[in-house]
């Protein structure tokens, strides 16, 4: 099956946020880990939170382009019916 740029684009930028997730959770954990270890988790989730939330947005635009390809597939499909039941 044939992916288009937006597809590949779209699967590289998945992978780049999954590592941005990891490496400032990371981060952000052993710079206040010092300090407080409440304050080092809390902080550590609430940049997790929206590394998440930027990785379901691209989820779902992946998904709508499936989509959109499953219905074009159906669509040409329902075409050849037609036509071959008016023939």
């Amino acid at each position: 099956m044939k992916r288009s740029w937006l597809e590949i684009v779209i699967s590289f930028l998945l992978g780049v946020l999954w590592a941005l997730l990891g490496l400032s959770v990371a981060l952000i954990f052993l710079s206040f880990y010092k300090i407080s270890f409440f304050s080092a988790i809390s902080l550590s989730l609430l940049a997790a939170c929206f590394w998440l939330f930027l990785i379901v947005l691209l989820e779902m635009a992946n998904i709508q382009i499936e989509k959109l390809k499953e219905l074009k597939e159906q669509t040409q499909i329902l075409q050849e019916i037609e036509k071959r039941l008016y023939e």
